[in-house]
């Protein structure tokens, strides 16, 4: 049986995928295969590399030194900076372990938009620092505050706008059972970038693809939630999401809800680790 894994993207709502990986980390549970959209590519590469707390490390980094806001923006120009994320915060102590990443056997992928085609590309590395980090940037890349990001000829910004949760996919790499880790929670709505069409269309008018096809994200992922439900009740899908009610923004600045949200994905782990492992046949 091949298993696989999924996560959604939310910006700094990755502190409930943290806590989750973290669990997973700590209970010895892989995949054959992984997938990661936007910000929970970055939380998914540290499940690979087995670096437990490194995810919340980042998450709680303070202010004046993350890689985002008002004081990034004064110093570098961008309010999100992806170049000093996977790049200088990659080697903050603890550093990240490309040694025991690139030797999990795991099969790895992240979703990026291609800004001219509008549509989802699978991109994985070729065992090397920077082509990691290039994807990472590609699929984290966001209109306006970061992005886009050029790989070879291709421009690429946010994966959540064309596979927002693509486990689809993962069925069609040959996965018998996937799990997703959502960062959905009641309260926490997706980010609605098509309120900003007017200014992509200018500021993007040679991206055309990646405007059209954020006038159509909400529905699609409204979609993929309610497909993965009905998957679910057929017993291939297992869905981690945040329980009750959560007032986190994907650019979240206290620290003590992004510590709430991180406990709440150990919780919720824990309490599901024996239905994980009937799930994926773990041991």
């Amino acid at each position: 049986m091949k298993t696989g894994l999924i996560l959604e993207g939310g910006g700094l709502r990755g502190a409930f995928s943290a806590g989750v990986l973290d669990v997973f980390i700590k209970e010895g549970i892989h995949f054959d295969y992984a997938c990661g959209v936007s910000a929970g590519a970055g939380v998914l590469c540290n499940y690979i590399s087995g670096q437990e707390s490194r995810s919340l490390n980042v998450l709680l980094c303070p202010r004046g030194e993350s890689y985002y806001g008002k004081r990034e923006f004064f110093r570098s120009g961008k309010y999100m900076n992806l170049d000093k994320l996977y790049g200088e915060m990659v080697y903050m102590d603890p550093a990240f372990d490309f040694d025991a990443f690139f030797a999990n056997p795991m099969e790895v992928e992240v979703v990026a938009t291609n800004c001219m085609t509008g549509k989802a590309e699978y991109l994985t590395h070729n065992k090397t620092a920077e082509s990691l980090c290039n994807i990472c940037k590609a699929t984290s890349s966001l209109p306006f505050i970061s992005g886009p990001y050029k790989i070879g000829d291709n421009y690429y910004m946010d994966g959540s706008v064309s596979d927002p949760l693509p486990f689809m996919h993962a069925f069609e790499k040959g996965c018998d059972k996937v799990v997703i880790i959502s960062t959905k929670g009641d309260g926490m709505n997706p980010s609605n970038l098509k309120k900003f069409t007017p200014f992509m269309r200018i500021k993007y008018h040679k991206f055309k693809g990646f405007v059209d096809a954020v006038q159509v994200r909400i529905p699609l992922l409204m979609g993929q939630y309610k497909l993965a439900d009905e998957k679910v009740k057929e017993g291939t899908v297992m869905l981690y999401h945040p329980e009750g009610k959560w007032d986190i923004s994907h650019m979240e600045k206290d620290i003590e809800k992004l510590h709430n949200l991180y406990n709440e994905g150990i919780r919720y782990a824990n309490e599901r680790m024996g239905s994980l492992r009937e799930f994926i046949g773990a041991d």
